[in-house]
């Protein structure tokens, strides 16, 4: 049988697959500059032309200013655009960044809401917009549906709305949610606790009420616990007290009422245990004088009885 066709055909089918590849990677990379100069478009103030003299068409995108790219691919996999001094919002054009894995454009001037189209973003690790004046909800699929997200940070804006009840639905890998000196409002979500890996959960200075969810107690990883100048009410769960990685509780400024949780015992890491300004009753705890790491500890404005006893 011949088979000398079988050459030629194996070569143009090379031929193609190779000018397959090459355009398809030329259109992705197109896509990502594409991505970036709507970006740049939708800025109004670039104080020290970080952009404007970077930015350029000429240039590969991956030696803009801000700009990193993955070694193979030559992807956008972060932009860091910290202190920048920029103004204008963030465009929902930063979703066709599909290999993106860290967006940090903290410390701007970006105001209007975060694009819903970060939600897109598969690989997306580390979300950092604090010290901004961006205002409207949080979108939500960020805190329900990005599998592989480390860690949010949003303190310092005008953000509002609810948190979901469903967050971390989706989220398995969260270790820092910290949304501070916002406008958020509502129930701290119960099922906060399907975020099994949280280590630092800051929510302080918002607008919550209701009571602290006592599955908080579940995140066993959790090492810094901040719900300060809030609405919240009710009694401290006990179960806060039993997550033995703490080292700060920041509880300050609430409605919170009753007792101090006696079962210190596991609390060996503790450092800072800031409860003032609520409307706590009975003794204080004996054991606050075992906790050896403990050196800071506010207990002010409340209806407090009873001495603290230190362990020598």
């Amino acid at each position: 049988m011949d088979t000398s066709f079988l050459l030629p055909f194996s070569l143009m089918l090379l031929i193609t697959l190779s000018i397959f590849f090459t355009l398809t990677s030329s259109a992705t990379l197109t896509t990502d500059q594409d991505a970036l100069l709507a970006f740049k478009n939708a800025i109004t103030v670039d104080t020290n032309g970080l952009l404007r003299n970077s930015w350029l068409t000429n240039t590969s995108i991956c030696d803009w200013n801000g700009v990193s790219c993955g070694i193979k691919h030559h992807r956008v996999t972060a932009l860091n655009l910290s202190n920048f001094a920029l103004h204008g919002k963030l465009t929902r054009h930063l979703g066709n960044l599909t290999f993106l894995q860290t967006l940090d454009v903290s410390s701007n001037n970006f105001i209007g809401a975060l694009p819903a189209e970060l939600s897109k973003l598969r690989r997306l690790k580390q979300v950092n917009a604090t010290s901004n004046n961006l205002s409207g909800e949080i979108p939500r699929g960020i805190l329900t549906n990005m599998s592989l997200l480390e860690d949010i940070d949003l303190m310092y804006n005008k953000l509002s709305g609810e948190l979901p009840s469903d967050i971390c639905n989706n989220t398995p890998k969260l270790k820092r949610l910290f949304l501070g000196v916002n406008q958020i409002y509502g129930n701290i979500p119960r099922n906060i606790y399907k975020c099994s890996k949280m280590e630092e959960l800051g929510l302080s200075r918002n607008m919550f009420n209701g009571n602290i969810p006592t599955q908080v107690g579940n995140l066993s990883m959790l090492t810094f616990l901040a719900l300060s100048y809030n609405g919240l009410q009710g009694n401290t769960p006990s179960s806060i007290f039993n997550v033995s990685r703490l080292e700060f509780i920041y509880l300050r400024g609430n409605k919170l009422y009753g007792r101090i949780p006696t079962n210190l015992d596991s609390l060996l890491n503790l450092q800072g245990l800031y409860l003032s300004g609520n409307n706590l009753t009975g003794e204080i705890p004996k054991g606050i004088g075992h906790l050896s790491c403990l050196t800071h500890l506010d207990l002010a404005v409340n209806s407090l009885t009873g001495m603290i006893w230190l362990l020598l």
